[in-house]
């Protein structure tokens, strides 16, 4: 008898279409995935091998005994190619193998009716409930993401309705987290090179500078986002499709992603969910390709501070613990300990907030401001004082909310900082609400619009308004309440600055 060749390994149907294998994928759990292959495929390690380019036996046998790790998105890619796994189960975009499907159109395709529907007998057309699932992905080609940038910043300059309306998607956040995770991890055991001076570079962060500046102490605003979106894609993308030597390039690869932070944070505080979030995602991939693991771990403190306050606090707390994984810089990981533990707050464990205020406070403690990069100049004591008062709030504990928040608003006040001040004003505001102390709550709260004044208008500050106000409606009995309550639906809830 003639033995029967095997041919090219691929993944059975069978085996994909089991739990456990589908688990393995969605962790990257090659180890576990391998040894299910070998379990249900009968495929041996040498076949796994041969079947993916750069992959030999020995590896593949450390894998499937926990003793090595898969952590490079090249090897992934080229484990889904090689073992035909399609790329959704990996957190990869399509492969280029797999099937194609077509775009509805809303001319030749209906969707079937609700069952609930009132004109559940009429056909309706198909569209797409998600304008745009552009820059959710995190693209293990460069060159795809300084594409993806250049196209949500020309589009957002352009005000694209299509875009600027996009929804925030909680499920894009596992798979960009996971994968700059493992690639910056790699990364740092392969030592990359440091970065070197160059004019432009230098150029470019002093104009982060300007527009930080703008964010932080003038309150931002769309206009001020527009203008770093049309920098961004006019002076810094295209120096990136030169070539330059390495260390230079990854240089630009840094204020590349600086500068992408910065958009995604002044639409997140603009209101605009789904285009910030697309942004920060692709500055997350220009960061893993400049090296700098510090400014990495600061993107995800901003996906986590996004994820808490569109109310999916586990999230934000999973984002927020994966940044500060082997972090050291103590301005970063004091940002992610308060990330942490609004998110903590939120969730109700009164316990873990507390303690992990503590270590936030402990951490701050060590920063030196001369040895911090830009983008971090804003964790300060206006920042810090204020979130923390924020987690306090939120966790029942009024007089000590009341009391950080107070020194958030002096120190934001020095600065000349409106919307920070105005922010924490609101917490000293139901700090005495959560205290029965109506009088006080009234003059806080008046004072905090006040502060508003002349500040571009910001989601956040209408989000603190939005609670407050609730808080004030048991007490509108009260006639100078009722004046409260009017002056907030006339100004901050309608968006004017007072």
């Amino acid at each position: 008898m003639s033995a029967v060749s095997l041919g090219p390994y691929t993944v059975s149907e069978r085996l994909l279409a089991r739990d456990d294998m589908r688990a393995a994928l969605t962790d990257r759990d090659f180890g576990t995935a391998f040894r299910l292959m070998k379990k249900y495929d009968a495929a041996s390690q040498d076949r796994i091998a041969s079947a993916v380019e750069g992959l030999d036996q020995s590896r593949v046998s450390k894998i499937a005994n926990g003793r090595d790790r898969i952590g490079t998105l090249d090897l992934i890619e080229r484990i889904a190619d090689g073992l035909r796994i399609p790329g959704r189960m990996l957190g990869l975009t399509p492969r280029q193998w797999e099937p194609s499907v077509p775009t509805p159109h809303t001319h030749t395709e209906t969707a079937p009716p609700a069952v609930d529907s009132p004109s559940a007998t009429a056909q309706q057309p198909v569209t797409d409930p998600e304008p745009t699932a552009q820059g959710l992905v995190y693209e293990p080609s460069v060159r795809r993401t300084l594409s993806t940038v250049a196209e949500l910043g020309r589009a957002d300059v352009r005000r694209r309705d299509v875009l600027l309306r996009s929804s925030f998607v909680l499920g894009a956040l596992a798979g960009p987290s996971r994968d700059w995770l493992l690639t910056s991890l790699d990364a740092a055991d392969s030592g990359r090179t440091t970065r070197a001076d160059m004019a432009a570079v230098e150029s470019i962060r002093s104009m982060f500078g300007v527009f930080q500046e703008m964010d932080v102490i003038q309150g931002g605003g769309d206009i001020a986002r527009r203008a770093v979106a049309q920098y961004l894609t006019e002076h810094v993308l295209p120096l990136l499709q030169q070539s330059h030597p390495e260390p230079v390039r990854q240089a630009l690869f840094e204020v590349a992603a600086e500068q992408t932070y910065l958009a995604g944070w002044m639409a997140f505080d603009c209101g605009q969910h789904g285009i910030a979030q697309r942004y920060l995602i692709q500055s997350l991939r220009l960061a893993d390709a400049s090296g700098n693991r510090m400014l990495g771990s600061h993107v995800l403190a901003g996906l986590s501070d996004q994820a808490t306050q569109l109310g999916h606090p586990e999230e934000g707390l999973r984002l927020a613990r994966t940044g500060r994984h082997g972090l050291r810089a103590p301005a970063a990981l004091t940002d992610l300990y308060v990330l942490e533990a609004r998110a903590l707050s939120v969730m109700g464990r009164s316990t873990d907030t507390a303690a992990t205020i503590a270590q936030a406070e402990k951490t701050f403690d060590l920063v030196n401001t001369a040895n911090e990069p830009e983008w971090a100049k804003f964790i300060d004591e206006p920042y810090i004082s204020g979130e923390i008062a924020n987690s306090l709030r939120d966790i029942g504990d009024p007089a000590e909310a009341h009391r950080y928040a107070g020194q958030s608003v002096e120190a934001a006040r020095r600065q000349n900082r409106g919307r920070r001040g105005s922010l924490s004003q609101t917490v000293i505001a139901v700090s005495f609400t959560q205290q029965n102390d109506l009088e006080s709550a009234i003059v806080a709260s008046h004072k905090a619009i006040d502060i508003a004044a002349g500040v571009p208008t910001s989601a956040r500050y209408v989000t603190a308004m939005t609670d407050l106000r609730q808080r004030l409606v048991p007490f509108q009995h009260d006639a100078n309440t009722r004046e409260l309550l009017a002056r907030i639906d006339r100004t901050a809830l309608a968006g004017i600055a007072a």
